[in-house]
């Protein structure tokens, strides 16, 4: 009877300060303002498809007036330090490649970038995402990335492990890494 009267009390908890008119944040860091400044300066280097159709949705709303803090902008995940960890820019529609996107590269502490569902058609990956070291998730699907994967991208031990390893196979070379989840991504590069 008692463990039933704590698991009906336990329901309530969540709907408690609700009651009291009291408000519960989830906290993260407040954005550094060096983590700020290279999010912009990534955000201008792109250019951005003025398609009504698909619109931009997170790049479109960054800015340092908006809100001093970018832990708060859409797509933007930050520690507790203040540093930019999560970047979501998946179905934004950025329409040139990624090589020359200033900032990106320079987010040392990124673990997890999401350019999936972007408007990279017949861009090459960019070889600098090799020096996103920190990152454990990376999704590139269904990017428009064109051309050969940069072996650089084999530096990216903690999103694809150790594994990942290289092949002759005739006068192609291909790069094949597995992943943690045993899906294989392979590409050739040059």
């Amino acid at each position: 009877m008692r463990s039933i009267l704590l698991l009906s009390w336990s329901f309530l908890i969540p709907f408690l300060p609700n009651y009291f008119g009291i408000q519960m944040v989830l906290a993260s860091g407040q954005c550094r303002s060096d983590q700020q400044s290279l999010l912009l300066q990534m955000k201008n280097s792109f250019r951005l498809s003025n398609d009504s159709v698909f619109p931009s949705t997170k790049l479109s709303q960054w800015s340092s007036h908006q809100s001093s803090d970018c832990c708060d902008w859409s797509g933007v995940r930050c520690d507790e330090a203040g540093h930019v960890i999560g970047l979501d820019l998946s179905r934004e529609p950025i329409i040139d490649g990624l090589e020359n996107a200033t900032g990106l590269f320079d987010l040392q502490y990124l673990q997890s970038l999401n350019l999936s569902f972007t408007l990279f058609y017949g861009f090459q990956i960019p070889s600098r995402l090799g020096n996103l070291t920190n990152l454990t998730h990376l999704n590139l699907s269904q990017g428009g990335f064109g051309g050969e994967i940069p072996i650089e991208i084999s530096s990216l031990t903690r999103v694809f492990g150790q594994s990942a390893e290289f092949e002759d196979l005739g006068s192609q070379r291909v790069w094949v890494a597995r992943e943690v989840s045993r899906k294989d991504i392979a590409g050739s590069y040059p």
